[in-house]
């Protein structure tokens, strides 16, 4: 060892340090473990240091490891389709095991709820069609360059997310009306189908305005709006707001009212260069 060397780290921190950074995600692995390891030298060598027990240095160490790898699946997942319907599967998971807690079983749940599912499959492509008939209809540009995958793409996560909420709003119906099923199973029933068709217009509503506010490429959420034009001047120019993708596939034009400018909102397509400076 040169005599101008720092002292090794403890046998333990080099154990920890390992064990640990598998946890780091790939991308910031060396800058976490360089980072650590000037830190634990600083706390063991340096005169006057306040030493740490092992249990606060494995604290600290995993904190920093699982905030950066929950880091890393918010940027990775935020917004996208597949988060969208994982949620809506989980909540109709919890729904569905609540229902069953409340019945006491699948046994006496099922002749319960073998008539509310005939309600279920006459009201719902009702409501879906009157949904979708009052539902906004996003226009795309002249230049925008979708291919059929993406509009393949578009069309089953909708039919996804339309499927799961209408799932989730009948088993919520069906848990606020079970109490009441077994003195009054006719206004039961009757309030069943009336919470499923309130449930479900709010739900669709909200579907239709999510697959809206989302990249017609990447199917990502998009931005927080942006204000564009000066709103007393409707007769004379566009004015509205802008929602731009963040992988910088497009942006979504929405305008402040109906005019001659602008009767719905818009998906522009931008070119893969928009964002570089031209050249001069």
């Amino acid at each position: 060892m040169s005599p101008h060397a720092p002292p090794p780290l403890p046998r333990f921190d080099r154990t920890l340090l390992r064990a640990v950074e598998k946890v780091v995600p790939a991308a910031a692995r060396a800058e976490w473990l360089r980072t650590w390891q000037a830190e634990l030298w600083h706390t063991h060598h340096r005169r006057g240091a306040r030493r740490l027990s092992a249990a606060d240095l494995s604290f600290g160490l995993m904190c920093d490891a699982l905030w950066l790898r929950a880091e890393s699946w918010r940027v990775a997942f935020g917004g996208t389709a597949v988060l969208c319907l994982a949620t809506l599967a989980a909540l109709c998971v919890f729904s569905g095991v609540l229902t069953l807690a409340m019945a006491g079983g699948w046994r006496p749940l099922w002749p319960h709820l073998a008539g509310q599912l005939q309600h279920f499959i006459f009201a719902a492509p009702l409501v879906t069609f009157v949904s979708f008939g009052t539902a906004s209809h996003l226009q795309a540009s002249p230049s925008f360059t979708g291919r059929a995958i993406y509009r393949i793409r578009r069309g089953l996560f909708l039919a996804a997310k339309t499927a799961l909420t209408l799932l989730l709003s009948f088993l919520l119906s069906v848990n606020l009306c079970m109490p009441l099923h077994a003195f009054l199973p006719a206004t039961s029933d009757l309030l069943q189908i009336l919470f499923f068709v309130i449930f479900a217009l709010m739900a669709l509503r909200w579907v239709f305005a999510d697959q809206e506010q989302r990249c017609q490429q990447c199917l990502r959420a998009l931005s927080s709006p942006a204000r564009v034009g000066r709103p007393t001047y409707n007769l004379l120019e566009w004015n509205g707001t802008e929602q731009v993708c963040k992988q910088g596939h497009g942006l979504l034009s929405v305008p402040e009212m109906e005019s001659s400018w602008r009767q719905s909102s818009q998906w522009v397509d931008l070119a893969p260069t928009w964002d570089q400076p031209a050249s001069v």
